[in-house]
């Protein structure tokens, strides 16, 4: 199931695939901390020619499977891509799962 997704991620143009793929990862090994799914995900997260939305759910699927963790490469990651966002993205709606995914990092410390 891992590889099919992961090949999702890597190979498919389309974002609706890309999406699909990253919230059957985040759902089946929600809580695992595996360190192979942050490194396939993260590249999403730190890719600029990603789309907002698509970079917002990398966000939320890194959440829940280090949910908990306090893990230092993921949340690096994600505080990466908020300092280069400019002021008028952070509007957008989507920058709401970025701070879902970042508290989920820290949910009961």
């Amino acid at each position: 199931m891992q590889a099919i997704l992961i090949d999702k991620l890597t190979e498919s143009s389309s974002v609706t695939l890309k999406i699909g793929a990253l919230m059957g990862l985040s759902f089946t090994y929600a809580g695992s901390a595996r360190a192979d799914l942050r490194e396939a995900i993260t590249l999403i997260i730190l890719d600029e020619d990603s789309s907002m939305k698509l970079q917002a759910v990398a966000t939320l699927a890194i959440g829940l499977i280090y949910v908990g963790t306090c893990d230092e490469d993921a949340t690096e990651s994600i505080l990466q891509v908020l300092m280069e966002k400019d002021e008028s993205s952070l509007d957008d709606p989507f920058m709401r799962l970025f701070a879902l995914g970042l508290g989920l990092l820290f949910l009961g410390q």
